[in-house]
């Protein structure tokens, strides 16, 4: 038979194995990552004991966050996009017109080619409507104008001598740049003109119908600048006309005369852009 002694020393040996067992899974219940709340549970000596004892590497490891893409609005097809031009301006309403009119006036002053006894030359006027048809640098210009040339005669005493006439100018006109800025110009062409009436210190004297030498006919050159100015332009010309004869005397290239004309006008478009 066994002593108590020895059945005692035998349980103590039994139960050893099982309180160990118990003593290792109790702090397991408590630690363990499904019941940790703390943050930072690396500082926590128990949960490292536990994670050293059952191999376990706890590194942090940052899981790099998904790129999102942030998906751009697709544009409807009738949608206006930003960042188009918007068309070019044009420098002022109707610059681009093919037909433009205006008037001009100013002086007239004849200058003689040779001295003519007894005569000397005196100032008159001109004033009139100015069309013109072209957008470029070449267009055509006819004119419609009504002209006084005074000469001043010493004969027998001084007397105050004029002619008026109805002009037309057919231009062909050269200019520089464009209508939305300055311009300079060069009209070259044929005139006719038609003796209205003649008159001597202010008196009229009518011309006879049917009269010869009425209608006459010469070349003019004029130079002048175009200065920008609200929709059209202010124009100042310097022009001279040479007369090539009349229904009396027939062609004549010897004229004794050059009538000078200076004058001042506007010509702005008619409609268009």
């Amino acid at each position: 038979m066994y002593s108590m002694k020895s059945i005692y020393s035998f349980l103590t040996l039994l139960l050893l194995p099982v309180s160990l067992s118990f003593a290792q899974t109790k702090p397991q219940a408590a630690t363990s990552p499904a019941s940790n709340t703390a943050t930072g549970g690396s500082t926590n000596r128990m949960q490292d004991l536990y994670d050293e004892h059952h191999g376990i590497n706890r590194k942090a490891t940052t899981a790099a966050p998904a790129r999102t893409e942030t998906q751009q609005p697709s544009r409807s097809g009738g949608q206006a996009e930003t960042g188009v031009s918007q068309p070019e301006r044009t420098a002022s309403a109707g610059s681009t017109s093919g037909t433009r009119i205006g008037f001009r006036g100013g002086v007239t002053y004849p200058l003689f080619l040779e001295k003519q006894a007894f005569t000397d030359p005196a100032l008159g006027f001109v004033g009139g409507v100015t069309f013109n048809f072209g957008a470029g640098h070449v267009s055509f210009q006819p004119e419609i104008n009504y002209s006084r040339t005074a000469t001043k005669v010493t004969e027998f005493g001084v007397a105050n001598t004029a002619t008026d006439a109805l002009e037309v100018p057919l231009f062909v006109k050269f200019s520089t740049g464009t209508y939305a800025g300055n311009r300079f110009f060069v009209n070259v062409g044929p005139y006719a003109s038609y003796q209205l009436n003649t008159s001597i210190d202010g008196k009229t004297t009518p011309i006879v119908d049917g009269a010869k030498g009425r209608f006459g006919f010469g070349g003019a050159l004029g130079v002048g600048a175009a200065l920008k100015a609200g929709p059209g332009h202010v124009t100042v010309e310097v022009r001279g006309l040479y007369s090539l004869g009349n229904d009396a005397a027939g062609f004549n290239a010897d004229s004794k005369q050059i009538v000078g004309q200076g004058t001042i006008g506007y010509i702005f478009p008619l409609g268009g852009r």
